[in-house]
């Protein structure tokens, strides 16, 4: 059972009716990816062009921009859990001086609170959180981060976490009762995947022929059920060469799926869709990967040939062919645990991924009952002249590193010695690695001055970093053999 064919599409040229020459220049005069800067203050309520045009809402404008563009924040406070976003960078601190545009304060050299940018947690949840790795770096620069703890609850848009200890984001959160602690999520993890089952009858699944019956359908859990049941593992595969007879379809797919020590997925009915876009979780789901722009399969019929798909960019539904290949994200339900622990709660002010970096800040005042008061750090993630203060954790760990992940390697064909963390706090221990029965060591200012020599015996693996923040020079010899290491003191 061969889908029909689509006519060719035309090509930009002749669509517009335009030489294509014309169109070459066009593209190179107005480049699709120019650089925006934009500028948010209390009490914006424009479009964020400029000072005088300032935005009011930071959240809003960070989703709103892009890989490249900047944001200006003036001096305020700025109250609320905000997520970060690859390759955009943040810098607090201005003044908002329409007639000196660049006017700025350092929060390490002014005690004046009302010089400051300050992102505050209000007690009730992380300050700033970097939710996956980002191969873009994204800098947020000039702000006190206080007030953070996010161990009090959970919420809409709340990242869930594996139930093993594998760090791992299963899905976010896009109902929720905080009395009861039940609610619904909807799975990071998505795969485009044709419906299935085209011209095959389907008994005692609902029909919904019109976007009205479609919204009212929140039987997804039974949807999957009647679908897997009548089509089993030998639906028609219209995205594979000659069509084979397979079970490659999107509620076969959900009702297979185990991820995060989570089984029991479903494909989402139209309804169900319509809760997930009504929550107001699509920035968010923007931030861990998701690309809304594309239509989401739902396990609502329209009939034989004909299935929902949900466009949340777009903010409607439509019917699609049911060989037609669309993205499929299933949905599980979710039920808190008493009391939060691990990722849930690891960074009480600021968490920190790959290419995540946070400069000339202070962090005080957070809280986190796992790993790192003011922040937790993995693997990649960078801090860069910060006074992290005042923040409780356990151990006294106002700062948290990722140890796997942050480890430098000296290496040569005698001998092999990592160093962890790198960067690391002023004045804690720093872990060294190596298979000689003996270093001499040495610390090194940038410049040249030894600070401290040491020796390190057979059952030793640590020092103490220095004292003061700094970039210093880690010097190691074992016998004839010497290796150095530039390491960041914070």
């Amino acid at each position: 059972m061969k889908p029909p064919q689509s006519p060719p599409r035309p090509s930009p040229c002749t669509a517009y009716r335009l030489p294509c020459t014309l169109l070459l220049l066009l593209a190179i005069a107005f480049p699709s990816f120019a650089q925006r800067k934009y500028y948010v203050k209390p009490g914006g309520t424009l479009t964020g062009s400029s000072w005088g045009w300032a935005a009011g809402d930071l959240q809003a404008t960070i989703d709103q921009a892009a890989a490249g563009d900047i944001i200006y924040v003036a001096a305020g406070i700025y109250t609320g859990g905000f997520v970060m976003k690859e390759g955009v960078n943040v810098y607090g601190g201005y003044t908002a001086n329409t007639d000196n545009p660049t006017e700025r304060y350092n929060p390490a050299e002014t005690d004046d609170s009302a010089k400051h940018s300050i992102l505050d947690g209000g007690g009730s949840q992380r300050v700033l959180t970097q939710l996956l790795p980002f191969s873009k770096p994204a800098v947020w620069d000039g702000f006190v981060i206080q007030n953070g703890n996010p161990s009090v609850s959970l919420k809409k848009g709340s990242l869930i976490y594996s139930q093993n200890d594998e760090n791992q984001i299963v899905g976010i959160l896009y109902k929720f009762d905080a009395a009861s602690g039940e609610g619904m999520m909807i799975g990071r993890e998505e795969i485009r995947k044709s419906w299935g089952g085209y011209e095959t009858e389907i008994p005692e699944l609902p029909l919904a022929y019109t976007t009205g019956n479609a919204g009212e359908d929140l039987s997804g859990d039974t949807n999957t059920e009647k679908i897997v049941a009548t089509l089993g593992t030998v639906s028609i595969d219209f995205g594979q060469e000659d069509y084979p007879a397979n079970g490659n379809y999107a509620a076969f797919w959900c009702d297979t799926l185990t991820v995060g020590g989570y089984n029991n997925w479903y494909l989402p009915s139209a309804g169900e869709m319509q809760e997930v876009h009504d929550s107001g979780i699509l920035p968010i789901l923007q931030s861990i990967g998701k690309n809304i722009l594309h239509g989401y399969w739902t396990s609502s019929q329209v009939g034989n040939t004909l299935a929902w798909a949900c466009y949340f960019g777009k903010g409607h539904f439509h019917p699609a062919l049911k060989y037609v290949q669309h993205t499929v994200s299933a949905v599980h339900s979710f039920s808190a645990p008493e009391q939060l622990s691990g990722m849930y709660v690891a960074g009480g002010g600021v968490l920190l991924s790959n290419n995540g970096i946070l400069e000339n800040c202070i962090v005080q005042q957070n809280t986190s009952p796992y790993r790192g008061g003011g922040v937790y750090v993995g693997g990649g993630g960078k801090l860069t002249n910060c006074i992290v203060e005042g923040n409780e954790a356990p151990e006294g760990k106002e700062i948290y590193y990722e140890w796997g992940l942050n480890i430098q390697t000296i290496e040569n064909d005698h001998v092999t010695v990592k160093i962890y963390p790198n960067p690391a706090k002023a004045g804690e221990q720093i872990y060294i690695e190596y298979i000689k029965d003996y270093l001499d060591f040495q610390w090194m200012d940038v410049s040249g001055f030894t600070i401290q020599k040491g020796v390190l015996n057979a059952g030793e693996n640590s020092l103490q970093a220095p004292a003061q923040k700094g970039i210093y020079l880690l010097q190691i010899q074992s016998n004839s053999e010497n290796y150095s290491q530039k390491m960041i003191i914070q």
